[in-house]
């Protein structure tokens, strides 16, 4: 058993009751895409306690069975811990009932850090190179398509659209230059691939070069070599078992990355913390009804004559049919998250609201997590101390100052990055270790 923890956000003014729901649900949502199990598994609140603050269902505490989403105690739990920089122990408190506490949990739990903080997993977990590792992702597409039971090359040279169907676009939301998607069927459902292209490469224009890519066959044996396009990269939406999807970002030749060149796509919204597109998170935060509907304008619209235009209309199918299969991914997809995230966003029973009209919820808490600047009060509550007041007096203002906070005494703020980052301890762990707390980092 492991626990997730959002008591430092309910314990903090600054959150608003309204967000803890998206909290809980991103928590649901990114346990569950990192798992290959064919369960949607909630993890289970351990406080659900009346709120004191406004009278409704809280809780701040969250348990799950590893077992239940494949994940093994030593490899994925001790992969999240050696990044965790708010692993704190007990030994020096002055308290000893917290250090028998901790004692106690780690003989039952066989770990120094059984409990992690939601916030933290949610925004981190879920992005390379911790989503990679997490989910066990190939390091090639060709490899992740043989576990899937997806073969591309053959089914590009007699398509039916259950096996490949195509759309080409001239932009999309986070590309400027035109976009070519893919879909097949897979073992679990879809498997979708994106082609994306750099400014201004020659063989990038899609109504010329429609039949790509030209790497899809050894040297010498692409069928239509002439009408092939070159591309520089990709994004693969894949069906998990549960119904959710799994992503992978790859380069034009099909190696894994753990992020997309800024010059191909981007994020406006900066759900990484910048405008580049990271593995897993960004994708997460994108697709917001699992597949995005498109329209092609490359099956009417190629410049390519005889066989090789019968060939695209093989591959790019009227827009009946592949609407036909959004509409079944979108549906398994919207099922699954229904099931994940549903029972932490719906106010009521008998609420009416689909699920696709809340907010995408692991998108929303990375961008809380890693954009909002953290004032005293947020340090305080992060720290355990009740009164930002009582954290300055116990540390001071000279000891704020060597660890370069004492801005926070003028109403000012430090990053989240700043707060997390690994110098031996982290600042966080560094700060408590003035309140008597003990870091803990596993090796």
């Amino acid at each position: 058993m492991r626990f997730f923890t959002l008591h430092h956000l309910y314990n903090n003014s600054n959150v608003l009751d309204e967000d803890l729901p998206v909290y809980r649900a991103a928590l649901s949502k990114s346990l569950n895409s990192l798992s290959w199990r064919p369960r949607i598994i909630l993890p289970i609140a351990l406080d659900p306690v009346l709120s004191g603050r406004t009278g409704e269902l809280h809780a701040t505490v969250f348990a799950i069975d590893l077992r239940d989403i494949n994940w093994d105690s030593g490899s994925q739990w001790g992969t999240l811990l050696k990044r965790y920089p708010y692993g704190l122990g007990f030994r020096s408190r002055p308290d000893s009932r917290l250090w028998k506490l901790n004692e106690e949990l780690w003989e039952l739990t066989g770990t120094q850090l059984p409990i992690i903080r939601a916030d933290w997993f949610v925004a981190t977990a879920s992005r390379a190179p911790l989503y990679d590792q997490l989910l066990g992702l190939p390091k090639t597409a060709l490899e992740l398509e043989k576990k899937l039971g997806v073969d591309l090359a053959a089914a590009f040279r007699k398509p039916v659209p259950e096996r490949i169907s195509r759309a080409g676009f001239s932009r999309s939301g986070v590309s400027s230059q035109n976009r070519l998607v893919e879909r097949s069927d897979a073992s679990y459902g879809a498997y979708w691939k994106s082609y994306d292209f750099k400014p201004d490469t020659g063989r990038a224009r899609l109504t010329r070069f429609p039949l790509g890519p030209l790497n899809l066959f050894p040297t010498g044996q692409h069928p239509w070599p002439a009408q092939a396009f070159e591309h520089d990269g990709g994004e693969i939406a894949f069906s998990l078992p549960n119904g959710l999807q799994g992503y992978m970002l790859t380069d034009g030749h099909g190696m894994r990355i753990p992020e997309a060149p800024v010059d191909v796509v981007s994020d406006a919204l900066r759900t990484s913390g910048t405008p580049i597109i990271v593995n897993g998170l960004s994708c997460m935060a994108c697709h917001q009804r699992g597949i995005i509907d498109f329209q092609d304008t490359v099956r009417d619209g190629s410049a390519v004559f005889g066989d090789a235009e019968y060939h695209v209309k093989q591959l790019y199918p009227e827009r009946s049919q592949m609407k036909r299969l959004i509409n079944e991914d979108q549906e398994r997809f919207l099922a699954a998250l229904e099931k994940a995230t549903g029972p932490f966003l719906h106010s009521d029973s008998a609420t009416s609201e689909p699920i696709d009209s809340f907010p995408e919820p692991v998108g929303e808490v990375a961008r809380l997590h890693r954009l909002v600047q953290l004032d005293l009060q947020t340090i305080a509550c992060e720290l355990d101390v009740a009164d930002p007041q009582e954290l300055v007096t116990s540390v001071g203002g000279k000891t704020l100052k060597k660890l370069g906070l004492d801005s926070l005494l003028r109403d000012g703020t430090i990053s989240r990055a700043e707060w997390e980052a690994f110098a031996g301890p982290s600042l966080m762990q560094l700060l408590a270790r003035e309140l008597r707390y003990t870091p803990v980092r596993p090796l």
